[in-house]
Formats: structure tokens, sequence, C-alpha cells
């Protein structure tokens, strides 16, 4: 989609528009947090060498059943994913982010005391429904990305609102190691989640707003500045295109891309910590302060990448496609070498093998430039319902990695030739991810996507040949979902 001169003739400046951009990445931040602690958390529960300490509770969880709570996760997650992207159409991204919130808050408050009675299991059922209640998060927020910013504006700031996510595990990573330490122990980590979600929703609940129309302190030059950027100006309760959106191959293109970077970015997000103290034998304390180096590499590649995306674009050097399939490329192939390398570094070569998953993550960061835009590029009207969609089939990656990840090292996680099995196979999913997008990838904004779509296809084919052409439509899709 081009932007016209005028739409990009003078940017309006500092607004309410960044205040509701940083209240997006601290929701991102402390979600995250709570994603991300749990990795840590597990190994210190599981830690035989606090059995001594009257304080805390060891539990004697094998590798399966680690894999098991690690990917219950993502269970309630997959589950959720499209009702959460139609919840989010309908009733707007502020209250169903601030019950995500909420309900993130209270239940990290109560597993402690849970687990206690419950064991595993009831740790199981606690991250799935932690999973159900996060599944609105990217579904939310891309659809107040698309009402909140102009597409001259979208690359960079979307670029930051999700930097968030890797700012949580940078966060969560070292700050549960060094609590996990604590007189206290893994209790703790759950205790400070909860406070910092709490604290999160409240300042949500305040500076937060669906829309720019909605936010108090919104100024008319302002509102006008981003509705003109986004030539969505009207205000009319639009249907989802369902039809419209799966026969899209662009939509397809995105998905693939998203189901092999959720292959990997879990890899890194829930067995780092695990690959570092038992296959790199590096001690839990200092293993989780080492796993969020990656995560700091991979926050600066998602902020260069976006930035210097959105300036080539902008000044006309690249199309919009290609550079997505550029900077989607750089993330993914640079992962698939990064992991290739780090399959054949063992403990003796620590430093190596830590600078080398520094490099891979720092280089996937540039992927937040590629195809976790492309749903905006489409369509700003329904992004986060195509976010949805591509997120439920990626998350099917998400919950299979930990148990195929457990399988395969049987219980030994200490065995580096195992940790090249994941390593490669991984390696190949991505480049097989990317090159679908590259294939088949496109930026171009959905002729759909209008608001008064309908009613200029009427218009021009008449009422008669549109119902009679409705009605094809309808008896060709259903035909087909009988086939499949």
């Amino acid at each position: 989609m081009k932007i016209s001169s005028k739409d990009t003739e003078k940017s309006y400046g500092y607004g309410v528009r960044h205040i509701q951009m940083l209240c997006m990445c601290l929701n991102m931040i402390a979600l995250f947090i709570a994603r991300g602690s749990l990795g840590v958390a597990v190994l210190a529960m599981t830690d035989t060498g606090k059995r001594n300490n009257p304080n805390i509770t060891v539990y004697e969880w094998d590798k399966k059943i680690q894999g098991l709570i690690l990917s219950s996760f993502f269970w309630g997650y997959t589950v959720m994913q499209i009702p959460a992207g139609l919840l989010s159409k309908r009733y707007g991204g502020k209250p169903i982010l601030l019950f995500s919130l909420l309900a993130n808050a209270i239940i990290c408050a109560l597993l402690p005391t849970l687990v206690h009675y419950g064991g595993w299991q009831i740790v199981c059922a606690c991250r799935v429904l932690m999973g159900l209640t996060q599944a609105c998060l990217f579904p939310a927020s891309h659809t107040l990305l698309g009402k909140w910013l102009p597409a001259q504006e979208r690359t960079s700031y979307t670029g930051i609102v999700y930097g968030g996510t890797q700012m949580g595990i940078i966060i969560a990573m070292p700050v549960s190691g060094v609590l996990a330490e604590t007189k206290m122990g893994w209790k703790l980590i759950f205790y400070t989640v909860s406070c910092i979600m709490f604290v999160t929703a409240a300042i949500w609940a305040f500076f937060s707003a669906n829309s720019p129309r909605d936010h108090r302190l919104m100024t008319n030059e302002e509102r006008e500045y981003i509705e003109r950027g986004l030539n969505v100006a009207n205000s009319k309760v639009l249907s989802t295109p369902w039809k419209k959106i799966f026969t899209t191959k662009a939509l397809w293109a995105i998905m693939l891309s998203h189901f092999g970077g959720a292959i990997g970015f879990v890899l890194f997000f829930v067995d780092m910590p695990t690959y570092l103290e038992r296959g790199l034998q590096i001690s839990l304390k200092n293993s989780a302060s080492l796993s969020a180096l990656p995560y700091m590499g991979m926050l600066f590649g998602n902020l260069v990448s976006t930035s210097i995306c959105e300036k080539l674009y902008n000044k006309g050097y690249l199309s919009l496609i290609n550079c997505r399939k550029l900077f989607n490329s750089i993330g993914f192939i640079g992962m698939a070498v990064g992991l290739l390398v780090l399959s054949f570094i063992g403990p003796d070569n620590k430093n190596i093998a830590i600078v080398t998953l520094v490099v891979a993550l720092t280089l996937s960061g540039f992927w937040s430039a590629g195809f976790m835009m492309a749903h905006l590029d489409l369509s700003p009207n329904y992004g986060g319902v195509m976010l949805s969609i591509t997120n439920f089939v990626a998350n099917f990656g998400s919950i299979t990695t930990p148990i195929v990840t457990s399988l395969i090292l049987r219980n030994d996680p200490t065995d580096v030739s195992r940790w090249r099995i994941v390593f490669i196979v991984t390696a190949m999913v991505t480049i097989i991810s990317n090159t679908g997008f590259v294939l088949f990838g496109s930026s171009e904004r959905q002729e759909w996507d209008d608001p008064d779509y309908l009613d200029k296809r009427k218009a021009d084919i008449g009422e008669s040949e549109f119902r009679f052409s409705l009605l094809i439509e309808n008896i060709i899709m259903k035909r087909t979902n009988a086939k499949i």
C-alpha cells in the first residue's frame, strides 16, 4: 500500500498515540515476564540440591513431566486464538487485555499454594488458564495497532511495542534466577510476577483506550493525523470477510513463516535455561542470567530492523514487500545458521556457544520487520483477526516443540548429541518457512479491507448480480470444505 504525500509530508510529533504505545509495550513486558519466568521456576522447583532446605519444597518431576508443564501454556493459548481475535474486534483491545492482566496476576498469586495440593497437574492446569487468558495478547494488540498507527509510522512503533516481548524475557530470566536463590525460593518468583501484573493492569486501565476517538486526552489534530494515515475515518461496523481472508494466498505465506518462527522462538524461550544449565553445565543462577543475553540481542535486532525497514520504504529505496522479504530472510536464515553452528558446540566451548546464541537471536529479531508486519499491510481493519488465525496455527508448533524436545533428550539433557538433533531439525523448519514467505508473501492492501467494499461491489455489478455472485461463492466454499 502506497502512502500519499499528504500523509507523509509532516509528522504530527509526540502525542497521545505514544502514551498508548508505551502502555501496550508495558503489557507485553508484564505478560512475557509471566511466560518467561516459568522455565527458570521449573528448574528451581526440581533442583535436588535444595532438598536439605526446609523452607523450599523440591519436586521429583522427570523431563517428560517438565516438558508437559512447559508446553501446557500453549494448549490454552492455541484454543483461544481465533475467539480472542473476534472478541478483540468486537469489544476492542483495552478490556480484553485488562482482563488478561488481572487473570494472570491472580493465577500467579495462587499457584505456589495450589501446587502443594495438586502437584504438577495443578501447575499444568494453571498454565492452561494462563494460556487461555493470554491468547488475546497479540490479536488484541494488532487490533489496537491497526486503529492507532498511521501507515508511515506503523513499522517502527509496532517494533517498539513488540519489543516488549524480548524486554519481558530479558527481565524474567535473570531476575527469576536471583529470586530462586532467596530464602523463599521459587515461590517468590510467582509472587513477584503477580505484583508486576497488578501494577501494569492499573496503568493500562487509566492511560489506554480502544481507539483515538475514545481517548480522553486525544486532540482533534492528532486524531485527524492518525485517521488520514489509515484511510479509515468512518466508524462503520464491519463484518469479518472470512471467505476473502482464507482465500488470500499471502495469508498462507504469513502462516507458514509464523509456524516456523514459533518453533524456533519456543525452543529458545522454553528450553534455553535447561540447555545452558545441563547441556553446557552452567549453574542455575548464571544460566538464568545468560539466558537473557540472546534476548537483548533479539530486542536490538527488532528495533534496528523495524527502523531501517521504515526508512528504506519511506525514502523509496525498496518496495514494501521487498523490505518485508529481505528482513524476514535475514531473521530466519540467521537463526538457522546459528542453530547449525550450535549443534556442533559442546560444554568445552561455553563462550562460543553463548556468542552463537546471542548472534542467532539478534538476527532472528529482524523478522519483526518481516511477516509480523504483513497482517497489517494486507488489512489494517482485520489485522487482529488475521493474526489470530496465523497464531492459532503457529501454536501447534509451540505446543509440540517442548514435548518433542523432551522425547529427543530422553531424560538426559546433558547429552550434547541429542541437542544436535533438536537444533538441526529446527534449522530445517525455519529455512522452509521463510522460503514460503519469499515466494508467496505480499504487502498489498486487500480490496476487501475497504469499509465500503461491499457497497462498491453492489454498485459495480448491480444488486441482483451481487446476490447471485455471493450465492455462487458460498456454494463453492461449502463444496471445498466438504472435500477437505
